[in-house]
């Protein structure tokens, strides 16, 4: 398995990032849109319909920020 580039996060990013995997997406409105256009970006999230979620180098932040 490739791993991703670390990314350096804001801290709100970093919440932004934990309550996308945590609800298994998110809507609009529930997350800062700044927040989630950078981790749109970066390609940590991807869109899926009217939510948000996590892609394949998402879930391997999450994975790194739980390992700590």
């Amino acid at each position: 398995m490739e791993r991703s580039p670390s990314v350096e996060l804001t801290p709100q990013e970093t919440m932004a990032l934990i309550q996308v995997a945590n609800a298994g997406g998110v809507r609009a409105g529930t997350v800062s849109e700044s927040d989630l256009s950078r981790l749109y970006a970066l390609g940590l999230v991807e869109q899926r319909g009217i939510a948000m979620g996590l892609t394949a180098t998402g879930m391997q932040t999450i994975a790194r920020l739980k390992r700590g």
